[in-house]
């Protein structure tokens, strides 16, 4: 798999000048003035000028007339919204995942939380003529699934406590139950990792890791189910590295930040 650190690199100074003068005025809580973003960078005030009269000559960015401090507009409000993410995050995964179902000879499929299910995505098929496959679109429980529980244990306490309250599997369950659930959950918050033996079938042992991160906007379960006993099959460590190093990618080329664990604490 390609990575970005062994990818050539070409500097475009007035570029990398103008994102960081948006970085900056995104965290803003006000407009700021020339000096002030001057001096939360490590450029002149001439430089930044030319490079802040760009930036309103072209709409991302608005000058106050009296103050003569700037702010964002909504331009890039309104460019976020122009695709879908999910669009997006499938186009970063396509060629990773293809590159994780010729390494692990295994068939490979990305899910994501909707309406309170797991709802695959997409799935790219193993090389091999005998593989194991998942239906694109098709919808599975979140408590009982390893994709489901690692997106759960990957959301923040307040929404992952009010996701379970709307949700009909998990109020059905005894209480010993929701006390192994919240465990496995806390497990897989402290690893990372989720997996399962004869969960989904006798035979077939399951394994996920997270792409993405609540934090970023967008996270989606990359998983493998394997048969337990076959020629081909990889060891547990081969197979959660190789989801780890193509989640990095598919990070990578969708530009999302990867944060695990983000919220370590369970109840």
């Amino acid at each position: 798999m390609t990575d970005k650190k062994s990818a050539p690199t070409y500097r475009v100074p007035a570029l990398e000048k103008g994102l960081e003068v948006l970085e900056i005025l995104a965290d803003a809580q006000e407009p700021l003035s020339l000096s002030q973003i001057s001096a939360m960078t490590d450029k002149n005030t001439s430089e930044l000028f030319r490079t802040l009269n760009c930036l309103v000559e072209q709409d991302y960015v608005a000058r106050e007339d009296v103050s003569n401090k700037y702010w964002l507009t909504l331009k890039l409000f309104e460019m976020s919204h122009r695709h879908s993410p999910l669009e997006h995050l499938l186009q970063a995964a396509n060629l990773p995942m293809q590159e994780l179902a010729r390494t692990l000879e295994e068939s490979c499929h990305l899910s994501v939380i909707r309406r309170n299910r797991l709802l695959v995505l997409t799935q790219t098929e193993s090389p091999n003529k005998v593989r194991i496959s998942v239906s694109v679109g098709a919808s599975f429980s979140l408590i009982h699934t390893v994709s489901g529980r690692l997106l759960l244990a990957a959301l923040p306490n307040d929404q992952l406590e009010g996701l379970l309250a709307n949700t009909d599997e998990y109020i059905e369950l005894a209480i010993i139950e929701r006390e192994q659930l919240w465990q496995r959950l806390h497990h897989i918050r402290a690893t990372g990792i989720s997996k399962a033996v004869d969960e989904s079938y006798v035979g077939l042992q399951d394994t996920a890791v997270l792409v993405g991160s609540p934090s970023s906007g967008i996270s989606a379960a990359l998983a493998v189910t394997q048969l337990t006993v076959s020629k081909q099959h990889s060891d547990t460590q081969q197979t959660v590295k190789a989801l780890l190093d193509c989640a990095q990618v598919i990070n990578l080329r969708a530009g999302l930040s990867a944060q695990w664990p983000a919220h370590p604490q369970l109840y």
